[in-house]
Parts: structure tokens; C-alpha cells; sequence
């Protein structure tokens, strides 16, 4: 049980791109650099940077937004997880994404360890019909819309929202139609369990793998069985994090990690002072955030009169010492404005 930090590989001395993977071979009269050139600055680049570059051109927005980056990326390692937040507005019956951004000209170390980063949406095709209770997951670069109800009826239904090209594709169908069910990723494959209308074994779940396009029932493994166990009339939001089960325990208002070796919760060490103090009724959701804990929580707005609510987030890096794990905040600060009935639906990291 290790939580290592990613190194960047260090790309070697030869040609940047192939010649198949550039948008052009002679400079835009428009752009100062040939666009091969452009794409291998960009890519060596945080992801967190893109939006606000983009705005400052067409040609630079069309390079940003181009699949020809992610495919840059790849060829020198520089793909890394990018944190994306997926919301439930009141005026839009399908959920709303956004992801993490810098804000522009903000500087990149402060005294009060404030974030300077923002939420800014993600412009996903939306649904012609919309889905609720439906889990979603990310594997690689994709992340799935699993289940949920559609016209009021479990739906077995699979969408998947491509974070490289903007676009929403259909998967095969599950085994069964199921709502809200619980959903994970592991070595690449999606299990999912819970919420069938037609009852499947308690020993299996089902499992989808993404390279053959195909659904089977595989036995549920031991640990699996304890999270949903130890989940049970619990209030809670988890996140797995290098294959350990991280929560935030909103009746105790603290932290906790799940022991597979001695089968117990276990309080997250460390923590004591270094975040605001939620409310007892504050929504808060973890995520994994390429091996560090992405903690979002919500706040009332003081600078409005309409209620309105403030969504802020703090990035946890976590430490084992002496078989326990203690967090260390790296970061913290608002990110964005929200209507007052506003609800989280999920934080994932797909890898960009």
C-alpha cells in the first residue's frame, strides 16, 4: 500500500511529432510557429493552463481543442489525470461538467496556500434523454454514464463521454437494467454491482471490458464485499485512491481510510486545522486526483442575495508512515459560483 508520486518521464532527443500526427507542415499566416511546433509547446504544458490559453486566438483555441494535442501528449508521456466535476443544476435536466482550470495571471505560490484555480465547463454533447441515478466512472480518457432511469424505468444503458474529442458515444448494453448502481475501475475494466431489478447472484458482478466491447458476470472479490458491507445505512463519500477506500465520515466530520490487512476504518492523521470546518449538513465529495485526494465541498454565498451557494476544493497529498496514512493539504480555494439547489453527482480523473 503505497502512495508514489508520478514522475514525469523525460522524453528523448528526437523527432517531436510524426509527420501523419501535425495539423500542417508550413507556418500559419496567422500564428507565428508552424502548428507541429506549437503542439509539442502545448504539450509540455499543465492541462491546466489550456482554457485560458485558448482565448487567445481562434487558431490557438482550434490547436487546444484539437485531437492532435492529446495525441502529442501521449507520444511524449505527458498524458496526466485531470480533475473533472460533473454537476446537477436546477435548469438543465442533464448533468453539467466542468473541469479544473488555472485562473489567468494568478500567481503560482501564495502565502495562504489559496488555489488560484477555477471550475470551467467541459462542452459535452448532451443527451436527448437524459438519465438520473446513473454512476459514472472514468477509464483512461473515457468516462462511462452507467444505469440509472429513463423515463422513470431502470435503464441498462451505457454512454460513454470521450474527454478528448468532446463526444458522447453508446457502449453495449449491461446484463441488467440497474439504477444508481455502485461503479469502479480496475486494470482497466468496469465492474459495476447493486440496483438490479432482476436479481444476479450476491458472488458476481458484472464486468465490462473496454477493448472487446463485451459484458460477463466475474466473481466479486473479497474486499468488495467488505466496502459495501462497512457502506450500508452509512452516510458517506468515498473515493479509491492506489487501492485503498477513502471517505469522509459527515456525522464525525472526519476523514477516514479503509485497513484491508486488519478489516477497520481508520482516521486520515494529520488533518487536524488545515481545511475550514464543514457544517454538519456540508456536501463532501472525494475524488482521486492521480494519486493525491481532491476534497470538494460547498458553501453558502456571502456576496450575493440570492441564496446562491460557493463550490470549493482542496488537493490532499497523502503519506504512509508506520501503517497509517496521514494528508498534508497542498492547496485549497473557491472555484465556483452555484444556484442554492445545485447537487454533486460525481469527481473523476480521466487521463488527458
Amino acid at each position: 500500500m503505497s502512495f508514489p508520486e508520478k514522475k514525469r518521464k523525460t522524453a528523448t532527443k528526437k523527432s517531436l511529432l510524426k509527420p501523419s500526427l501535425t495539423l500542417q507542415s508550413t507556418p500559419n499566416p496567422s500564428l507565428p510557429l508552424p502548428d507541429d511546433l506549437l503542439l509539442s509547446c502545448f504539450a509540455r504544458v499543465s492541462r491546466l493552463y489550456y482554457p485560458t490559453l485558448s482565448l487567445v486566438s481562434k487558431s490557438l483555441h482550434s490547436l487546444i481543442t484539437s485531437p492532435e494535442l492529446y495525441k502529442t501528449r501521449s507520444l511524449l508521456n505527458r498524458t496526466k489525470s485531470c480533475l473533472y466535476v460533473c454537476l446537477k443544476l436546477p435548469s438543465d435536466s442533464n448533468p453539467r461538467w466542468f473541469t479544473l482550470s488555472r485562473k489567468p495571471n494568478h500567481p503560482r505560490k501564495t502565502k495562504n496556500k489559496t488555489s488560484g484555480n477555477v471550475l470551467v465547463p467541459v462542452p459535452f454533447p448532451q443527451s436527448s434523454h437524459p438519465t438520473h441515478a446513473a454512476s459514472f466512472v472514468a477509464v483512461g480518457s473515457d468516462i462511462y454514464e452507467i444505469g440509472g432511469l429513463i423515463n422513470g424505468r431502470p435503464s441498462p444503458n451505457v454512454s460513454v463521454l470521450d474527454c478528448r474529442y468532446l463526444s458522447r458515444n453508446q457502449a453495449p448494453n449491461m446484463l441488467k437494467a440497474r439504477k444508481n448502481p455502485t461503479v469502479y475501475a480496475i486494470d482497466g475494466k468496469l465492474c459495476v454491482d447493486g440496483d438490479s431489478i432482476d436479481s444476479v447472484s450476491s458472488n458476481y458482478i458484472e464486468v465490462f471490458d473496454p477493448k472487446t466491447q463485451t459484458w460477463k458476470l466475474e466473481d466479486r472479490t473479497p474486499f468488495a464485499i467488505d466496502i459495501k458491507e462497512c457502506r450500508l445505512g452509512t452516510s458517506f463519500s468515498g473515493c479509491w485512491i492506489d487501492n485503498v477506500y477513502m471517505w469522509y465520515e459527515s456525522g464525525y466530520r472526519q476523514f477516514e481510510w479503509y485497513d484491508a490487512n486488519e478489516l477497520k476504518w481508520k482516521i486520515l492523521k494529520g488533518m487536524e486545522g488545515q481545511l475550514p470546518k464543514f457544517t454538519k449538513y456540508c456536501d463532501v465529495q472525494l475524488g482521486n486526483y492521480g494519486g493525491k485526494m481532491a476534497v470538494l465541498w460547498d458553501k453558502h454565498d456571502r456576496s450575493s442575495n440570492d441564496k446562491g451557494r460557493v463550490i470549493w476544493c482542496a488537493e490532499i497529498a497523502l503519506e504512509i508512515c508506520n501503517e497509517e496514512i496521514s494528508g498534508k493539504v497542498e492547496w485549497f480555494g473557491h472555484l465556483l459560483k452555484v444556484p442554492k439547489l445545485f447537487r454533486f453527482m460525481c469527481v473523476l480523473d480521466p487521463t488527458l
